[in-house]
């Protein structure tokens, strides 16, 4: 025995760095919810780099890849189509405030104005507020806290980024992975005008950020953002999107997965990058209820290797948006090479070369009383108000090229939230159910 000791000491002084450097390596899915339609990411952490890949939204080109760079203080976009990337380094001359420094903070001359070509533009005033809950629980091996944040934009009438108000609320759990502790500042993730559209090369608008409350944020695992327009008179327009991870794991990865590809071209055009489409109509689209009559030729064509399931229309209950939920579902089936569409019947699913079909009913939603626990049906609850549902439904996944049917996954379990943000949960698991049983 004492002669093997050493060898084993020997042994684990090899090995063990290159277990523990594997621990810190990680593959993460994630979906995004946004007017009732999903995205789908895969992301890539190695120590202080991350790799983003995400998908397409109904039938639109997938963004361009990005690699956080935050060793090197800069993040890289990639076209892999057109074999373009464009670097953009970390924001460094914006102006920030922090409330508990106000009374303390020495006065100051104001610096000397810089002589440019660049129209001076106007300033954005940046309220953000960050509350940590104090609330704590496990998820996939780490402690996440619980951090609500609060943004307000106010643009002065002179800038040329954004002319109306806007409010961020953000409620969300958040990890510290061990070694990707990026060094950017938090307005980076939190300032939407920021990860906008370009800002004219001729007027450029300074961002000044006030911020208050305790906390921190971190790597988002589960978030809920909520934004409001404002014109200054009253609120113009709000939606919601959801963030939330579907798979959670320590992975091998190639370096050259967060390096520039051999061979790309760098432009200095940002827009360089970007497929020509026109978000303006979709949205207006979307405004009026008619995304649910989008063109066929509108969805991209089927790539080779590519499973594709057409999801129809759902059936059951009238009291919740059943068409949104059908956009939503689509958009939960993507994984590795699955995609869904929605479609009004097989006739569209075969022109759209869909190797499934997916039916889903709901069978069952009541909500939960808090008088006694009695359930109450859904036709009298109300839709805005935030309980705990209990939601069964049925899927049925058939085989087009024969007809068979391939799986019957149900859900019947209780769902926190608004009714349609209940419904979305359940149609969540049923749709991971889903894609098992298409691998």
């Amino acid at each position: 025995m004492k002669r093997i000791l050493p060898l084993l000491l020997l042994v684990a002084a090899f090995t063990l760095p290159d277990n523990f450097s594997f621990a810190q390596q990680y593959k993460l899915k994630q979906s995004t919810g946004v007017m009732g339609m999903n995205t789908s990411s895969t992301i890539y952490v190695k120590g202080m780099r991350k790799r983003t890949e995400s998908s397409g939204m109904m039938g639109m080109p997938a963004p361009p890849v990005t690699i956080e760079q935050c060793d090197r203080q800069r993040t890289i976009k990639i076209n892999d189509k057109k074999k373009l990337y464009y670097i953009e380094p970390f924001a460094k001359d914006n102006e920030e405030i922090i409330d508990e420094e106000i009374k303390t903070a020495p006065k100051t001359k104001p610096a000397a104005p810089v002589v440019t070509t660049t129209k001076k533009g106007g300033t954005i005033y940046l309220y953000y507020n960050i509350t940590d809950t104090g609330e704590r629980k496990k998820m996939y091996g780490f402690t996440a806290r619980h951090v609500w944040t609060t943004n307000k934009m106010k643009p002065s009438a002179d800038a040329c980024t954004m002319k109306d108000s806007m409010i961020i609320k953000t409620d969300g759990w958040y990890i510290d992975l061990p070694q990707f502790n990026c060094p950017v500042n938090y307005k980076r993730y939190n300032n939407p005008a920021q990860q906008g559209p370009m800002q004219k090369p001729d007027c450029m608008d300074k961002f000044v950020t006030r911020r208050s409350g305790k906390g921190k944020l971190g790597f988002p695992l589960v978030e809920t953002t909520t934004i409001m327009m404002n014109d200054g008179k009253k609120k113009t327009s709000s939606f919601e999107t959801r963030l939330e991870t579907l798979e959670f794991s320590a992975a091998k990865l190639d370096s050259m997965l967060f390096e520039i590809p051999p061979g790309y071209t760098q432009t200095m055009n940002e827009e360089d990058l970007q497929e020509k489409m026109n978000i303006k109509d979709m949205m207006e689209q979307y405004g009026n209820g008619n995304m649910g009559n989008i063109p066929v030729a509108a969805i991209e064509e089927k790539q080779a290797g590519t499973i594709r399931i057409g999801v129809y229309p759902m059936q059951g209950e009238e009291q919740i948006q059943l068409q949104e939920l059908q956009q939503h579902l689509a958009g939960v089936l993507h994984g590795d090479n699955v995609e869904g569409v929605a479609v009004a019947d097989e006739a569209e699913a075969k022109s759209l070369k869909c190797d499934y079909s997916l039916t889903t009913k709901f069978v069952r939603i009541k909500q939960g009383s808090k008088v006694g626990g009695l359930l109450k049906a859904v036709k009298n609850a109300d839709p805005n108000a935030a309980s705990s549902f209990t939601i069964e439904t049925n899927m049925t996944l058939v085989n087009l090229s024969d007809g068979s049917t391939t799986a019957q996954p149900k859900t019947d379990g209780k769902y926190e939230g608004k009714i349609a943000d209940a419904a979305k949960k359940a149609l969540d698991e049923g749709g991971r159910l889903v894609l098992k049983g298409v691998k």
